[in-house]
């Protein structure tokens, strides 16, 4: 959660401060790069794409440097008003931006995509922009030079690293170069923050990212969670939540035979939550159909999914 930090104590740190957008087109891994830097586990990540469905912010604080992560949902064409939301999502990030991180994905050829997120990252003319190839852990050589290829047409400036989110060591050049082109000022956050969000808006993408590690492929991008209870006063945490799916074929899916499908999920979402909450948690799931949640503003507001 958020605060309004005092800037004008005297011993209010100060030096390379400023906002970073993460750009790149779905599943190329930008959350799992922010929780790499982050050192903990808030941003959602499964192996789906879209799996981010909104603006997150990461603050990652060291001596006299500030630097503030926007993780914004991949970069494809809207089909509906959640996409639409998310395509919102992304420009705004992109305003904000004094440093916008592209980050690609060699092991798969450049597309439509690709092409999308290029062109937004040229367009954003107040911003450095830095290229992170990521998993080149996983890449030839050939598809590495690809990508750079790719990319270098549409941002020809750009400073370009090769990394592996999942490895710490390999982002500390790029971390070092993003460093050098921010601004400098007063860090706009106590150092000590990790985000700006709500715990229990954490909570709801855990709950989400067990649902897309145990569901069929057709249901994740149907699926919604909600919270209706947090209440962390009490220990264990008690939390509940419901899981909004479009038809009544999907909610049987969620459940499984004899709710194990539901039992799965709720065990592998009650110890992210563990984690998120610093203890025991006890976690409630309920399962309701909510019709074409993804065209209803209404529904999205309440999700949390629209500004």
């Amino acid at each position: 959660m958020s605060s309004i930090p005092d800037t004008s104590q005297p011993d209010w740190p100060c030096g390379r401060v400023g906002y970073v957008a993460l750009l790149g087109r779905p599943n190329v891994g930008k959350s799992t790069f922010l929780n790499t830097v982050l050192g903990q586990h808030l941003a959602a990540v499964s192996a789906l794409p879209q799996t981010t469905r909104r603006r997150f912010l990461g603050i990652y604080s060291e001596p006299q440097v500030q630097m503030l992560f926007l993780d914004a949902p991949g970069v494809h064409r809207p089909a509906d008003e959640l996409g639409q939301c998310m395509e919102r999502a992304v420009l705004r990030v992109l305003t904000e931006a004094d440093v916008v991180l592209c980050v690609a994905d060699p092991t798969r050829a450049p597309g439509d995509e690709d092409g999308l997120v290029a062109a937004r990252a040229a367009a954003a003319t107040r911003a450095v922009v830095v290229l992170a190839v990521n998993k080149c852990d996983a890449a030839t050589a050939e598809q590495i030079l690809r990508t750079e290829s790719f990319y270098r047409e549409a941002i020809p400036a750009a400073v370009v690293h090769r990394v592996s989110a999942l490895d710490r060591a390999s982002l500390l050049p790029l971390l070092a170069s993003i460093t050098q082109a921010l601004p400098e000022g007063p860090f706009l956050y106590d150092a000590e923050q990790v985000t700006d969000s709500f715990e229990r808006d954490i909570g709801a993408e855990l709950i989400r990212e067990a649902c897309l590690l145990h569901l069929r492929q057709e249901v994740p991008h149907a699926l919604a969670v909600a919270i209706d209870e947090w209440a962390d006063a009490s220990r264990p945490v008690r939390i509940q939540a419901t899981l909004h799916v479009e038809r009544e074929s999907q909610k049987g899916i969620v459940v499984g035979h004899a709710g194990t499908v539901i039992a799965a999920i709720r065990a592998a979402a009650q110890a992210r939550l563990k984690v998120l909450c610093g203890g025991p948690v006890t976690l409630r799931l309920w399962v309701k159909v909510s019709p074409d949640w993804r065209e209803r503003r209404g529904l999205l507001r309440d999700f949390r999914l629209q500004d």
